[in-house]
């Protein structure tokens, strides 16, 4: 029954639907009868999953009434197996643009009428063609938009990062995108995701330091040390915990972290609240900032290991010296101002501590993630450290009740060991290779 029509546009495996069997199989025969190919019959409740098991090149469908039920029917169909739709029976005009989005292309409100239907199947697989290809088109387009967005933040990121120039920044993406085979707007997109990715395990990181800060600034003020820097410590360490809270609330994490996102919230809100200048209980204090320190480890770990980016390791590495740093003061200092028993654990703790910033600082300071910039900050740091360690000692860490100078020595290099490693953490997370992968 074929008529004159190009073969492309030409429909000719058909899949007859109806309201159930019988008039489904009625259907099918009156349009093999017309000269029709019908590879099946099927009721329209069954209509996708015959249409995806035959895989016809139209369906055509015969019922007493076109309601929302078959309309809704349909939709799932063009997900599952986009192709025309010829409709026969009578509905509501209103239902037409419904009908449209369903992937019908022809609808009459009589029985199917098979010399009618000839007529219809060539202008139903031109006009499906035309559809198929303009939404080719608009998702074409809709793609290099979404592309160029990707670049434009791209370049942003890098030319900040690495202090470029806008078509240096491109020149660098371009350079990545044939290294890698990919597009320039995949790697784009891979640039900004390490971004996010490393500004949230920095930003997770951050938490741990700053309970031990935190502390450290309570004891300084318990020992009348710097105390108008101790306030402003104090209260600096505050806003940034809040503000690295409220970040880390903004990010879309999927179902797995949130309770870890969640937990380390809750333990900030039980520091903040044991952490008042003026009656605090140290002990408590230093209880409740361990708690946070273990919550904010487990969600800066679990964010690392989410990017799949190994190179992310160094962020955390370096971050989790910043934590070290106060910690190690934290200790020395609590070993001053508490009872006898728990000061020797404190001292103890803080050599321990001691002891794994140093294997860390190797570590980083093998580390093949670095430039010049990166290595002229870990020799500053490398003598903050000694410093750091010398007062330590003077104020007899271990050995009894830290002496004011050594305390002086405390508060002073942990801060100076702090911002090179604050500098460092974000050389790491701005450097081409966490960035480029």
């Amino acid at each position: 029954m074929k008529p004159d029509a190009d073969a492309d546009d030409f429909p000719e495996r058909l899949l007859a639907a109806a309201a159930d069997a019988d008039a489904a199989d009625a259907l099918a025969r009156r349009l093999r009868d017309a000269g029709c190919t019908v590879i099946g019959a099927t009721e329209c409740c069954n209509l996708v999953r015959e249409a995806v098991r035959l895989a016809p090149q139209a369906v055509v469908i015969e019922v007493p009434a076109v309601d929302a039920e078959l309309l809704a029917t349909l939709a799932p169909l063009q997900s599952a197996l986009p192709l025309p739709v010829l409709l026969h029976g009578p509905g509501d005009p209103a239902r037409a643009g419904a009908a449209f989005d369903a992937g019908v292309l022809h609808w009459v409100g009589t029985p199917c009428d098979p010399a009618e239907l000839a007529r219809a199947l060539p202008l139903a697989g031109r006009w499906f063609r035309r559809l198929q290809a303009v939404q080719r088109e608009l998702g074409d387009a809709q793609a290099r938009l979404d592309e160029r967005k990707w670049v434009d933040r791209a370049k942003g990121v890098l030319m900040s990062a690495q202090q470029l120039s806008e078509p240096d920044a491109f020149a660098l993406l371009r350079t990545a995108s044939m290294q890698t085979n990919l597009r320039v707007g995949e790697v784009s997109r891979a640039v900004i995701e390490a971004a996010s990715s490393a500004e949230a395990v920095n930003r997770a990181g951050q938490l741990r330091m700053l309970s031990q800060r935190i502390v450290k600034a309570l004891a300084l003020l318990r020992l009348g040390i710097e105390r108008a820097a101790a306030e402003v410590l104090h209260q600096d360490s505050l806003a940034r915990a809040q503000a690295s809270i409220d970040h880390l609330a903004t990010l879309d994490l999927p179902e797995a972290l949130q309770p870890l996102r969640a937990a380390a919230a809750e333990a900030w809100q039980q520091l903040q609240r044991a952490a008042d200048p003026v009656a605090t209980d140290l002990l408590e204090v230093d209880r409740c900032a361990q708690r946070l320190l273990e919550d904010a480890q487990a969600l800066t770990d679990a964010l690392e290991h989410l990017s799949g980016r190994r190179s992310l390791q160094v962020v955390n590495l370096s971050g989790r010296q910043r934590m070290l740093s106060q910690r190690i003061a934290k200790e020395a200092l609590l070993a001053g101002c508490l009872p006898d028993e728990v000061a020797q654990a404190a001292a103890a703790a803080a050599l321990a501590s001691a002891t794994e910033f140093d294997a860390a600082l190797q570590q980083l300071e093998r580390s093949p993630l670095s430039g010049e910039e990166i290595r002229s900050t870990l020799a500053v740091a490398r003598g903050q450290w000694q410093r750091l360690l010398e007062g330590m000692r003077g104020a007899g860490a271990g050995q009894g009740r830290p002496a004011r100078d050594g305390r002086l020595a405390l508060a002073r290099e942990s801060e100076a060991l702090l911002q090179s490693f604050e500098r460092l953490t974000t050389l790491y997370e701005n450097s081409i290779q966490v960035l480029l992968g």
